[in-house]
């Protein structure tokens, strides 16, 4: 089974690849055009300093500088770009394009800890989209309108921390068919075990019950986030959160209510999500000494990971083609699916279907799955081997989706250390 707290809080905010129509004058704008079109981030990254000065579409510009600074978690880069396609670009974007535009520039607005502006933001989007589109379409707009106005008269995160490395210990337990990777945090002068989860992409995700327990300050509710479904919580605050030698003030709470039936299989404190993993940087996953280390100064690498909802995606390569795989810690066991099971049916062929049961937020839902005895790839300069790997039949019905899976915390077990850096977008493993 396939534990996973948070799979995706927001709806509308894409990264790239939709259809850019702009009369292109120069070869540098129509190339630019079929890379945007085309949804690479990584090609986009590659391509663009050596297009950019012969560009005569001010247009495609920006959208590369908007794109890029989200994706590879630059906000302060991306916010000017994001504005001034909303202000002088929106007829030849049309709606479609506006409208994702739009909600990218909310969500950057929230990660700039800018919450009141952002808040605002999506509640202008709500107000434009009511009537025309059912909640599940634009309940990511809601989210931000929430957050933002609930957290505007709380002081933003702020991390204090030594400088030098700072090393906690670790501990991996298993969890239904895999494991969890779990983190002491202290919160009020309780510490208990968090979830290392690089697939929660807002705040720390905890349990009512533990929310109760250490006292947190609830400041919204009906705060609507996407995991199986679609469901809504609440919106906490504390004074500060302690992760060995740092401490974290300010930092905010996503409070799940009690679901019996994932509680009968799968039971949580917390989750240790993007906002804190973006704040510290960088975060060393040493399996050989059973311990998470956070260096005070960032290593350089070769970015090979970009953020989509601010879920970090890696590329790998498998069959000598390059793909996109969801990298997500608080996966218990990695996952391939549909996607990859249409572009290598060779790979699926004669493997006997069986039902499996993935959950997290929202519910247990059953799916049909092949397992594959071995799946090897190269992701980081590095040749992996996982061993029964799922390939689900989620309902993927397209052979040219990008990305094909989820790399799970097997996926982390696999190397005896491994770098994961917010900071140069890339993990490195050794």
């Amino acid at each position: 089974m396939r534990l996973s707290t948070l799979r995706r809080t927001l709806l509308l905010l894409v990264t790239i690849g939709w259809a850019i129509c702009v009369p292109a004058q120069t070869p540098a704008d129509l190339r630019l055009g079929d890379v945007l079109n085309g949804g690479d981030l990584f090609q986009l990254r590659d391509e663009y300093p050596h297009l950019k000065d012969s560009l005569s579409i001010g247009m495609l510009d920006l959208l590369a500088r908007s794109q890029l600074g989200v994706g590879f978690n630059r906000p302060e880069e991306a916010a000017p770009a994001l504005d001034s396609l909303l202000l002088l670009h929106q007829d030849a974007l049309g709606a479609e394009s506006t409208l994702s535009m739009a909600a990218l520039r909310a969500m950057n607005l929230l990660n700039l800890e800018l919450y009141a502006p952002a808040g605002a933001a999506g509640g202008d989007l709500v107000r434009a989209l009511e009537g025309s589109l059912p909640f599940e379409s634009c309940f990511g707009l809601v989210f931000i309108e929430r957050v933002g106005k609930a957290l505007s008269d709380v002081p933003a995160p702020r991390l204090e921390r030594p400088d030098r490395t700072v090393t906690v210990p670790m501990r991996y337990d298993a969890v239904g068919r895999g494991h969890h990777y779990y983190i002491p945090v202290e919160v009020n002068g309780l510490e208990r075990d968090f979830i290392f989860d690089t697939g929660c992409s807002f705040g720390c995700f905890v349990s009512e019950r533990y929310a109760e327990e250490v006292g947190l300050t609830i400041v919204a509710d009906s705060i609507p986030v996407s995991g199986m479904t679609v469901g809504f919580v609440k919106l906490a605050v504390a004074d500060s959160l302690r992760v060995g030698e740092m401490v974290y003030h300010h930092p905010f709470f996503l409070v799940a209510p009690p679901d019996p039936e994932v509680d009968a299989e799968f039971a949580f404190d917390g989750v240790i999500g993007y906002d804190l993993l973006h704040a510290v940087g960088e975060v060393e996953v040493d399996n050989g000494a059973g311990v998470f280390r956070f260096p005070a100064q960032p290593s350089d690498g070769e970015p090979n990971m970009y953020l989509s909802g601010n879920i970090p995606r890696v590329r790998i390569e498998y069959g000598g083609e390059p793909f996109e795989m969801v990298f997500d810690t608080g996966n218990v066991k990695s996952n391939l699916d549909g996607a990859f099971a249409l572009r290598f049916p060779d790979a699926v062929a004669g493997l006997e279907r069986h039902a499996t049961r993935h959950g997290g937020f929202g519910g247990i839902e059953e799916f049909e799955a092949v397992t594959l005895p071995e799946f090897r790839f190269l992701v980081a300069g590095c040749d992996v081997m996982l061993h029964d790997t799922e390939v689900v039949y989620d309902g993927a019905d397209t052979a040219t989706l990008l990305t094909v899976g989820s790399l799970g915390s097997d996926f982390v077990r696999s190397f005896r250390r491994l770098t994961i850096s917010y900071r140069q977008m890339f993990i490195r493993g050794e």
